[in-house]
């Protein structure tokens, strides 16, 4: 029974990983794009 909780867990916590990350990368400023509605971000 165990073994089925720690697989569980690791699943949950590699999903969480995985959507924090995509999360970062399609929120984060990125050094290649310049936001129009924003000057301060355009350089």
């Amino acid at each position: 029974m165990s073994r089925r909780i720690r697989t569980l867990l690791a699943l949950f916590l590699v999903s969480f990983a995985l959507t924090a990350a995509a999360c970062a990368d399609a929120s984060g400023p990125t050094s290649g794009t310049c936001d129009q509605n924003n000057p301060n971000v355009c350089h």
